[in-house]
């Protein structure tokens, strides 16, 4: 007699009755909730073995041990090909039958995840520093850089008692040639967009029966007006669903984002986890906790904003079926759509258009770091958990995440199929994401800095100065608008400064100030022009000539940043997204509820125990 359920000529019912169905022909009790009528306890030895264990247990889903009142009870999931033989070893051993219940695997991956949850967040906040701590932003300065560091001020400061305005000037010669050299890449970026604008789109097509399962991980948090329309952006995307496994990360503290979850109809493809709250409070420690359960070959991360082009996985697939087990990172394109909104968000817009479709690109080709988005980017998850995941501590998790790819000896690439995106409505919102990617930028900057003659020797010259270029160069380019805004207003106010200067290395100094100002101006109006047009949009009308006052904003970010590395390294600052929903709705949804009951505890069953049965 065969166990399976799958009716002649008929379509498999869902995952509940599929397993009930099975439980009733084994003669087995079936708990579509077991965590209702048992209460579970879970190993808590502690070990880096016993968390992957049990992470392995919570994937597979297959079986689980509770604890009834004191006696032991195995609540199985079994495989079609595996229900054959558990009758005959039931009916061999008919007593196994009073150890045994039957649920889903969906129910025992959330009644183990809830029990695990303690063990897996203190995994995910500590695993990096652990086992690389030279990779983890936790500590700022090593006592080395901070000698180091002393000792450089030191000698600026004698070197400005004993040369006056010579050193700031050199400084400013060295600024002005890092960002030269930014303004370069931005050039060379055009060709890249222009030739990408005559390129046909790439296919998709590809044997759907073949593909592997792909994982998409969510971390929210204060997103309860924002998570209607992204599940529905989600379940619009192309890939079987059998085959996805969406997982909603939400915050223990963040009640409203979870009962706004727990209302939508979600299939049996999409997930919610919630993780213990436990500092630091931020996106990438939410990432490393549902990474250790993430059951794709493939993951990928969005964002509660995000409107993902549906066939954006079967690109990214494709392209890494196209590439060697070297390329570990695909970056989609982030596109924003709330451009017309002010010219704030226009441009945002021009920013990211010129980001994703122009020098992301180009360092891709050029097989230089890519500093990744936060979201969109996909990863072979083998290669995403052998450099050791997100560090918890960066909060800007993803710059670096794409050195850290180049110094284990992977590579990213670039798709095409986009991402869409809402830009910071207000001045307030953008300044705290602005300032929290800055000082991300600091803190990955001072990571990989540790040992820079280690950092040169293993990654090469060529991805080292990409590495210099797009980390310390975006933090020089960030900080010196003003001085580069100031001298080009005084050539103006004054066209015969430069002669007036009073040595040819002040004028040297104003000139480049000039004519970096000048270089920035109109690379930046070429390059968005050029990307903007890629995706057949024009730039808002009337906002170019208010870029001075854009880049002003961005060093006020910059000088921003570098107080809070001082006094909050690791705080997180949150941008409120809007939404399609009304602001009524929105505060509804932010009413508080009671706080959960204590989850159960669980213990992943040995495979020994499950082979005796």
């Amino acid at each position: 007699m065969g166990y399976g359920w799958n009716p002649p000529g008929g379509e498999p019912p869902d995952e509940p009755l599929r397993y009930a169905v099975l439980a009733a022909r084994l003669g087995l009790p079936f708990d579509l909730a077991p965590k209702k009528n048992f209460e579970t306890v879970v190993p808590h030895e502690g070990g880096v073995g016993d968390v992957q264990r049990l992470a392995a247990g919570i994937r597979a889903g297959r079986v689980a041990m509770l604890d009834d009142g004191g006696s032991r009870r195995l609540v199985i999931a079994p495989r079609p090909q595996d229900a054959d033989r558990l009758a005959e070893a039931l009916a061999r051993k008919p007593e196994l039958a009073a150890r045994l219940t039957v649920t889903t695997p969906a129910a025992i991956r959330r009644c183990l995840t809830e029990a695990a949850a303690p063990q897996l967040v203190e995994e995910a906040v500590s695993e990096l520093a652990r086992n690389h701590p030279d990779w983890s932003a936790r500590r700022l300065l090593t006592p080395a850089q901070s000698l180091a560091g002393l000792v450089f001020l030191a000698l600026v400061a004698l070197a400005l008692w004993q040369t006056g305005w010579l050193v700031v000037q050199i400084f400013n010669i060295a600024a002005g040639l890092l960002f030269l050299a930014l303004v370069m890449l931005r050039l060379l970026s055009i060709s890249v967009a222009l030739e990408r604008t005559f390129r046909p789109p790439p296919s998709i097509e590809v044997d759907r029966s073949r593909l592997p399962v792909y994982s998409v991980l969510v971390p929210l948090y204060d997103e309860a007006h924002m998570v209607a329309d992204l599940a529905r952006a989600l379940d619009r995307l192309d890939w079987p669903k059998d085959r996805l496994d969406i997982k909603f990360i939400v915050e223990a503290r963040d009640r409203s984002t979870k009962r706004a979850l727990d209302r939508l109809d979600l299939g049996p493809h999409f997930e919610i986890l919630v993780v213990p709250d436990r500092a630091p409070r931020t996106k990438p420690k939410a990432l490393d906790f549902a990474l250790p359960l993430a059951r794709g070959r493939f993951v990928t991360v969005y964002d509660a904003e995000d409107r993902p082009d549906p066939g954006q996985l079967l690109e990214a697939y494709l392209a890494f079926k196209a590439g060697d087990e070297r390329l570990a990172c695909i970056q989609a394109p982030l596109l924003i759509d709330n451009d017309d909104v002010n010219g704030l968000t226009a441009f945002f817009a021009m920013e990211y258009s010129m980001q994703f479709d122009g020098v992301l690109p180009t360092l891709a080709a050029l097989d230089m770091p890519l500093p990744l988005g936060g979201t969109s980017n996909h990863f072979r998850i083998e290669a995403l958990r052998a450099v050791g995941g997100w560090d918890p501590y960066n909060v800007t998790e993803d710059a670096d995440l794409g050195i850290r790819f180049v110094r284990c000896g992977y590579r990213s690439a670039t798709i095409t199929r986009p991402t869409y995106e809402e830009a910071p409505r207000t001045m307030r919102l953008w300044l705290k994401q602005r300032t929290r990617w800055l000082k991300g930028w600091m803190q990955t900057s001072l990571v990989h800095t540790r040992h820079p003659i280690q950092l040169w020797r293993g990654i090469g010259t060529r991805r080292m100065l990409g590495f210099v270029l797009t980390g310390f160069g975006t933090l020089v380019a960030a900080a010196i608008h003003p001085v580069y805004i100031a001298s080009a207003v005084a050539l103006v106010i004054d066209p015969t400064i430069i002669w007036r200067s009073g040595s040819p290395l002040a004028a040297a100094v104003i000139f480049l100030n000039v004519f970096n100002f000048v270089a920035g101006y109109v690379a930046f109006g070429m390059l968005s022009r050029a990307t903007l047009r890629l995706r057949r949009k024009k730039r808002q009308p009337g906002v170019l000539p208010f870029l001075p006052g854009y880049w002003l904003l961005l060093s006020l970010a910059c000088y921003r940043a570098f107080f809070q590395l001082i006094v909050a390294p690791h705080h997180w600052e949150k941008t409120r997204h809007h939404g399609q929903q009304p602001p009524a709705q929105a505060m509804a949804a932010k009413i508080p509820q009671a706080p959960p009951p204590r989850p159960p505890r669980l213990l992943a069953a040995p495979r020994s125990r499950l082979r005796q049965a």
